[in-house]
């Protein structure tokens, strides 16, 4: 009888083995004096201008002093500031001053340094760029910003100054924020030399559309949806578009364009100290009283709306059911944006938390779909500011324009000063037209601006060698030892081995 015969099988076990392949040379930057000699021209410059004509505001008298006032009535404090009683406000003029705005002034400080700089820590070589840039550019914009609006908006042709107040500051904070949102569009694609030249621009161009939208067209955009947000979305877009290299997808560019797991969660500091405070960038210029009551309650409510149907979109998008961090760290935002233009407005709790969860669906699909149909269109948007930014402003000024049609919940002539066109005698359907006026003027401006700015970063003079600058904070800064296991490498798969066990 025959043994069984037992038939073997050889195992065999196929590993694929990644090689490490040095990229190219990293060169340093071209013509680095360029910033310091740029940078100390315009310190004094505004060390000049400041010395001319700069002076400090004054406290306002008490609120007293003031009453009793009829509705409507517009009162001049002594810093210039101009406000107007409104017809359903069941006090009297705001406190405009240190009481009344510091605290705001604090959060939106916050909001500017922390969680701009932190939101734009995601990419994995490019952590020193995003904080450092943002400190640079926003304490840049601060000063710029001052002298700009203080000549455009606040200038006495008597004394030949301007006032610089706690509201002032404020207000370029917020025009810092508009050129940071900016920044985010080209973040990782442009030296510092670049971004001092852009924000020098980009303050000019963003405080003379505000000036048309809020002294001309006066137009209501308390939360500053339109006028930063939307403002530096489509800035920031046509700048990154005349700026289009192809070795952008390179791939020794498209590596140091991810994140890994510590930027992301230093991404996600930037995301909750911005939903934190977005209450008081939204309501921190808005009067004192009701108006205030309805900016903070509206933004409270638009934008936790906006971060669950970010988590319940970024779910449904998946195809594995699973959380994207891109979207929780952006979308989670958008309500905020959304509810601007009409945060001090009368659209009750259930309105902001239809805004939101708008603002969140809207975002939460830009992000899954449309950056990649605008890069197909050479609009590289590292940071997805067309996302968080530019529809979700889109969003508020359109809910703008219709809520013009209710004029008991616009409370639009609280927003009528006799400098406006049409101011003494403007109906609600002039209203729409002139809120529409100021979203497209808007886009207008920060386009072709952009597109102009764009032409000039493009000079050869100011560009660093790519694609070895992309991304990578080696160009410009002192790293240290541990920056990144793969500091001089990229990772991807060029040579496939099998090995048979």
């Amino acid at each position: 009888m025959s043994k069984p015969r037992v038939d073997e099988t050889e195992l065999v076990t196929t590993t694929t083995t990644t090689k490490l392949v040095p990229v190219l040379y990293e060169k340093p930057a071209k013509n680095p004096i360029f910033f310091p000699a740029i940078l100390v021209g315009l310190q004094a410059i505004f060390i000049i201008l400041l010395g001319l004509h700069a002076d400090y505001g004054h406290e306002p008298q008490p609120v007293s002093a003031h009453l009793p006032l009829p509705p409507n009535s517009i009162i001049t404090f002594p810093n210039r500031t101009q406000i107007r009683i409104g017809a359903y406000e069941s006090a009297g003029p705001s406190h405009r001053g240190i009481a009344d705005f510091y605290s705001m002034f604090q959060d939106i400080h916050v909001m500017i340094f922390i969680g701009f700089g932190f939101l734009m820590t995601f990419l994995r070589r490019y952590g020193f760029s995003a904080v450092g840039y943002n400190f640079l550019v926003a304490a840049f914009v601060l000063e710029w910003a001052i002298i700009v609006r203080g000549y455009m908006f606040d200038f006495n042709a008597d004394t030949k100054t301007f006032p610089i107040d706690v509201e002032r500051i404020i207000v370029a904070d917020f025009v810092a924020a508009a050129i940071l949102i900016s920044f985010g569009a080209v973040l990782g694609k442009v030296n510092p030399t670049q971004l001092i030249i852009m924000a020098f621009i980009e303050v000019l161009l963003q405080s003379a559309n505000e000036f048309i939208g809020l002294r001309r067209y006066c137009a209501y955009d308390i939360g500053e949806s339109m006028f930063v947000h939307v403002f530096g979305a489509y800035f920031g877009l046509a700048v990154s578009y005349m700026l289009y290299d192809e070795k952008l997808n390179s791939p020794e560019a498209e590596q140091r364009e991810k994140s890994v797991y510590n930027s992301d969660l230093f991404s996600m500091i930037g995301t909750i100290f911005l939903f934190c405070f977005w209450p008081s960038f939204n309501a921190g210029v808005a009067a004192a009283g009701d108006s205030r009551l309805r900016a903070i309650v509206n933004t409270y409510i638009s934008i936790a709306s906006s971060v669950l149907l970010t988590y319940i979109c970024s779910c449904i998008f998946n195809k594995e059911k699973k959380f994207d961090m891109v979207h929780i760290q952006n979308a989670t935002l958008a309500g905020g944006v959304a509810v601007g233009t009409v945060a001090d407005k009368i659209v009750r709790p259930f309105g902001a938390m239809i805004i939101g969860s708008a603002a969140g669906a809207l975002s939460t699909g830009g992000f899954q779909f449309v950056k990649k149909i605008l890069q197909k269109f050479r609009a590289h948007d590292t940071c997805g500011v067309n996302n968080l930014h530019g529809m979700p402003g889109l969003l508020a000024g359109i809910i703008g324009i219709i809520l013009a049609l209710f004029p008991a919940h616009s409370l639009y002539t609280d927003n009528l000063l006799p400098i406006c066109w049409h101011g003494a005698y403007r109906t609600y359907i002039g209203q729409l037209a002139y809120q529409a006026a100021a979203l497209g003027t808007t886009i207008a401006i920060a386009v072709i601006g952009g597109v102009i700015t764009g032409i000039i970063l493009r000079l050869p003079l100011l560009n660093d060698d790519r694609p070895s600058s992309y991304y990578n904070d080696r160009t410009h800064w002192e790293t240290p030892d541990d920056f990144h296991q793969d500091a001089i490498t990229a990772i991807h798969p060029v040579e496939v081995e099998h090995h048979h066990v």
